[in-house]
């Protein structure tokens, strides 16, 4: 599998050299490199693994990796170092997802199941089935109390982290769901999936707030602004559609081509990163709609982004088997430790 991923990233590395028009426009701005590129292995004699979900600690100390090996590997962001090696799925694990405070994070595996680790004694906290298949994404409130899991089926299922019980159970629109996302306000949490179309929940009472159609093609991912004002969605299509939380509408589109993206975070809320198959991620100014940067370095699909509490320290995680760190600072110092008491997105 991971020669196809590869071959796949020299395809594209290929069509990107060999198109005049896609050099002339990914000339135009600049391109960063990675502060470093970390093997997705636990030792050094280990084959590296694909990585499809990732995560940072707000205080951009601590990086959480998911892989294909049916592991969460555990990396010091300064150095690569890998800390931890944690087991318990018996599947490809697909997604992990932060604790906005940084003490626990949560994982998703092809098993069906979730398992909830601690970060600072690295030890699973408990694991529950919730999924008939493999769970596709996962997201935590921002009370740091209910986690969203959807798989590739129907349902949304919200998790407490105290209990460890399912404490609710949605029907979506999508038989075949792909990315669930809390807003940071915490009042609205978004799914989509393979038709294209985005349903909002009120997570206050729970009532289905509105479904938004997006031009049926299959949606890979979701990311709300800090500010819960907007909503950012792509997936198979040819753009990123930005679309006004309150109205529903979408109010810009960012040509997102020759990539399919599947991966979206904003940093802030003016700057939003997409990652997907051209092996890049782009940094675009959501206000004046444009690319302000180009991060560099990946040689197969970037699956998966996160930052910490300031946004200037992004990891990304590659189907090329690396997580890479990067510095979003102007002065591209190699800054990691940050402030803990703030959320990591």
């Amino acid at each position: 599998m991971r020669t196809g991923f590869q071959s796949f990233g020299l395809l594209t590395a290929w069509f990107l050299l060999a198109s005049p028009a896609a050099t002339e426009a990914l000339a135009k701005e600049p391109e960063i490199h990675a502060l470093r590129a970390i093997p997705c292995r636990a030792t050094i004699d280990q084959p590296p693994a694909v990585v499809t979900g990732v995560a940072i600690t707000p205080d951009g100390l601590t990086i959480a990796g998911a892989t294909d090996e049916h592991r969460v590997l555990i990396w010091d962001a300064a150095s690569g170092a890998c800390r931890a090696c944690l087991e318990g799925h018996a599947d490809w694990v697909r997604s992990v997802g932060l604790a906005p405070d940084g003490n626990m994070f949560v994982s998703g595996g092809g098993d069906g199941s979730i398992c909830l680790w601690d970060i600072e004694r690295q030890s699973r906290m408990f694991q529950l089935p919730v999924c008939d298949g493999a769970v596709a994404g996962v997201c935590f409130h921002p009370n740091n109390q209910q986690v969203a899991v959807v798989g590739f089926s129907r349902q949304l299922q919200i998790v407490n982290t105290s209990s460890g019980h399912t404490s609710q159970q949605l029907d979506c629109p999508c038989a075949d769901i792909r990315t669930v996302s809390f807003s940071p306000d915490g009042k609205r949490l978004a799914v989509a999936g393979r038709n294209g179309r985005i349903r909002l929940w009120n997570v206050g009472n729970g009532a289905q707030e509105r479904d938004i159609e997006t031009g049926g093609r299959q949606i890979c991912a979701l990311a709300f602004s800090p500010d819960s004002r907007l909503l950012a969605t792509a997936g198979n299509g040819p753009a990123i559609s930005l679309l006004d939380v309150a109205s529903g509408e979408i109010i810009a589109t960012l040509d997102s081509r020759p990539a399919k993206v599947r991966a979206l975070l904003f940093i802030d809320n003016r700057q939003l990163a997409a990652g997907g198959t051209d092996n890049r991620i782009a940094i675009w100014d959501v206000d004046d709609r444009h690319v302000t940067r180009r991060l560099v370095g990946h040689t197969g699909t970037v699956a998966s982004l996160a930052c910490d509490a300031n946004g200037t320290v992004l990891v990304s995680g590659s189907f090329d088997t690396t997580v890479r760190v990067w510095s979003l600072a102007e002065d591209t110092t190699p800054a990691v430790a940050r402030s803990a008491g703030e959320a990591a997105r």
